[in-house]
Formats: structure tokens, sequence, C-alpha cells
């Protein structure tokens, strides 16, 4: 069954059928012309001119092309959806969003041509409480854990600048345990009453009762109940993943109306050769049975590799990145890198291992001796007396050069900020 994170074109019980295989048809009957441009290619699911047809799931971390799982994403020609399937573009998509994306895989493996990204936040409401000690928030009774990379927008001083009340969107991978691991957390509005939109969540459908229209089940923490006037896009099933826009004002229950609800069960198109996949790993029993991360089904190889880890720390609730062939809509992993929260906090002893990286020309705003300030495809970066610079790159000539720049995470005053660990040419 195809993953279907967003349904531009079915809104019925064929929304299970899968988005990929409605996008593929829609883009060859009534946008062939982009899908020239984008680089050729009769199938978009599949394997096309001069590449393989590939499928990954994972937080934005850079921009000079859209880097996802370290692969350099060319977006020029490529659709952008949100999780309504209502048409963006790429200037929407932002560090730290959790995007799917659809294209073809070079031979390099670190290189692709995007086809489509489709970009979703898994939650949207009321911050309830806040622990800074222990790096988390709570939104709908949700546990939101905060990372040395989870971007934050709208928020000066990260965590300890929101407060409950404040209303936010969090775009996470959800862990084994039921918490999410925000990548990008946005303030929409400082108080309930201010915010004039929908709250949101996404999860499996769990404790369903009742009938369509008039439905009630459980996602995550939030109780939603549905009625004629939500739109029902699929048929809700126990443990269906589902996306649900709700309306703001609870019921005297606690339970929340739905507006619109949407069937997005999880799994790769047939016509999928290559997927990279980062989540949380669960139903893992042994090294030879079928598990799951993030939701998508995996088997190891014969010879899988291991990086960041040994082949026994692949254990229910590891954050593990997973790249392969797909067959029979399962994921065969040739690699398994592992992730740890606590991880990409220095860039590494020469820089080169810092979680965001830009590539482009640098534009300087001050760029002193020692330390400086510059743009980068309009990220503001700094530099000091620790970042390494490479190969002939000095802050006395940055100014106009096309470089490759890691950095790391900072919380200020303006929210996320960006500390270059290394500057390089962008060769």
């Amino acid at each position: 069954m195809a993953s279907d994170i967003f349904d531009p074109v079915a809104r019925s019980d064929s929304a299970r059928c899968g988005w990929r295989t409605r996008l593929a048809r829609l883009l060859m009957v009534g946008l062939a012309a982009t899908v020239v441009a984008c680089g050729g290619g009769s199938d978009v699911g599949g394997v096309g001119t001069g590449g393989t047809g590939a499928f990954a799931i994972g937080s934005i971390s850079g921009f000079g092309s859209v880097i996802v799982n370290g692969v350099r994403y060319d977006d020029s020609g490529a659709d952008v959806f949100d999780d309504d399937g209502a048409r963006s573009s790429s200037s929407a998509l932002q560090l730290g969003m959790v995007v799917e994306v659809r294209g073809r895989l070079n031979d390099d493996r670190v290189s692709a041509t995007a086809s489509s990204f489709v970009y979703a936040s898994e939650l949207k409401g009321p911050v309830t409480a806040i622990d800074a000690a222990a790096g988390t928030l709570t939104v709908f009774r949700q546990v939101v854990r905060v990372t040395s990379t989870t971007v934050f927008a709208d928020v000066p001083n990260g965590l300890s600048g929101l407060a409950t009340g404040n209303v936010v969107e969090v775009y996470a991978l959800p862990d084994a345990g039921g918490a999410l691991v925000a990548t990008r957390i946005e303030r929409e509005a400082t108080t309930t009453a201010a915010f004039g939109g929908e709250y949101r969540v996404r999860g499996p459908a769990t404790a369903l009762s009742g009938a369509a229209p008039t439905l009630r089940f459980t996602v995550a923490t939030v109780t939603v109940t549905t009625s004629a006037a939500t739109r029902l896009d699929g048929t809700v099933r126990n443990g269906d993943y589902v996306s649900v826009r709700l309306d703001k004002v609870a019921a005297g229950d606690g339970s929340y109306a739905a507006v619109r609800v949407q069937v997005k069960n999880r799994g790769f198109d047939d016509n999928v050769g290559e997927a990279d996949i980062e989540g949380f790993v669960s139903e893992f029993t042994s090294a030879g049975q079928t598990f799951k991360v993030n939701g998508y089904p995996v088997r190891l190889a014969a010879s899988v590799q291991y990086k960041n880890g040994v082949p026994g720390d692949l254990v229910n609730g590891a954050w593990v990145e997973v790249e392969g062939t797909v067959s029979g809509g399962v994921l065969t992993a040739r690699e398994v890198e592992f992730k740890r929260e606590d991880d990409d906090s220095s860039g590494g002893g020469d820089g080169s291992d810092a979680p965001f990286e830009f590539k482009g020309v640098a534009r300087c705003v001050v760029c002193a001796a020692t330390a400086g300030t510059f743009t980068i495809r309009g990220v503001t970066v700094r530099y000091d007396g620790a970042t390494r610079f490479d190969d002939g790159v000095r802050a006395d000539n940055l100014d106009g050069r096309d470089v490759e720049v890691k950095a790391v995470a900072e919380t200020g005053a303006n929210g996320t900020s960006f500390l270059a660990t290394r500057i390089e040419p962008n060769d």
C-alpha cells in the first residue's frame, strides 16, 4: 500500500491506493511539460532516464539544492505540496521541516533530481506545559522532545522562549514511545484567542467507535469526533495513519471536532526502487525479521553496513536512517546509520560532521578577521575563531565566493541561528 501523505486527486476510499500513483497519473496527463522539464522519464514514480526512482522521508538539513538525509535534491523542476495537497513552491521549504521526497537518485547516491516534495507537520495546537530541564514541551498532552538540532522559528531563545498558551506547529519524528522528537517548531500565536486557524494532529487512529459520518477515535492524546460536516478522505479503521484538521474549540468532554480527516497509510509505491527513511525503530524482534522505521517496513540485507553503531544497537526505539532497495513493498536496508539526540553539537574534529549544510554564494554582513556574519541561500550564518576555513577561503575574501558551509544550530534572541564549523570552496 502506498504512502499517502497527501491526496490531490482522490477524495474517497481510493485514498488508500496511494498518493504516488495518483500524482504520477496527474503529472503524466496534466503536467507533462513539467515532467519533461524535471529531466524526462515516462514515469514519475519509476526508473526515469538517467536515474533510479527514489523515495525519501526526513528533515531538511540544508540548501543549495534541498538536502534531506544527506542527499542533495535538485528542486528546480519539482512540484511542492503541503499536507492537504495544496500546491506550494520551493520557497515554502524550510530547515527542519519533515518532507517526503520523490525523484531520481543519481549513481553517486548523494545527489538526485526531485520531482515532488510534500511537507507536513505532526502537530499544531496549544502548549500546555514546558519542562526546560527535561528539554520537553507538551501540546495536547503530547510530549515533544527538543534536541540540539531542533530549529525554532519565531521563537526567541528556543524552548525557554515558549509559554503555556502559545500555539505552535511542530515538525517531528514520532518515537517508539509515543513522544515526538521535534525537528522544527514554529510559533503560530502567543495565545489561543489570537490564533485564527485550525489545529492539527497526525498518527494512528485508535479506540475507533461509531459509523461514518459520525465517528469517535483517538490520535496520540487527542480525542477526535466527526460529523456530517467533516470531510472524510478515506474510510478510517483502527490502526490507520491519519492526518486530522481540528476545530480549535474543544467540546465539553475535551474532544475536538474534525474539520477534515485524511487516511494516509504508510508503505512504498510499486514503482519505487530506492528508499531512504529516517525515523524510530518499532516492531523489531530479530535481525532476520521485518520491522518498521517511521512506520515503513524494513528488512536487513545480508551484507548490511552499520554506521555510528553496531548491530546490537538496532532495537525498538533506536533513531536511525536506513537506505536500500525496495521490492515487494519492503525496504531491504544496505546501510543503517544510528542517530543520537546529543550528536552533531560540535561538528566533529574538523567541522565536517555538523548537521546543517549550505552551498552557494556568501554575502558578507560583517566579515572581520576573527568573527563575522554572512548570508547564504537566504540563511544568516556567523563564524568565529573556531571556524575552519579551507582551500583558500578566508574571512577577507569570503564575500561573493561560492562556498560550502557546514554549521551547527544556536539558540538566541532571534530563535535558531547558525554557526559555521567549516567553510570551503563549493567544488
